[in-house]
């Protein structure tokens, strides 16, 4: 563990810091999944239920998250 490219300020030899390669990281993954929402229908549908699933919480019961998630049409 003590191996590291890291100094104890974050930086390795070209000056980046450690957050700015997993800014990237997220950076591209965020790019891909936006484009994966809107260009492919089945990922599209996925996101779907589980922005219905997370809309259903509270006073909701099991029951009614479940039927919103077998559904596939868009309220």
């Amino acid at each position: 563990m003590s191996n590291s490219n890291f100094d104890k300020n974050g930086l390795d030899k070209s000056g980046k810091h450690w957050l700015q390669y997993a800014a990237f990281g997220v950076t591209a993954f965020a790019i891909y999944f936006c484009w994966a929402f809107f260009n492919d229908a089945s990922i599209h549908n996925f996101f779907v239920k589980i922005f219905k699933l997370w809309n259903c919480y509270g006073y909701n019961p099991l029951s009614y998250c479940v039927m919103r998630w077998k559904v596939d049409f868009y309220p």
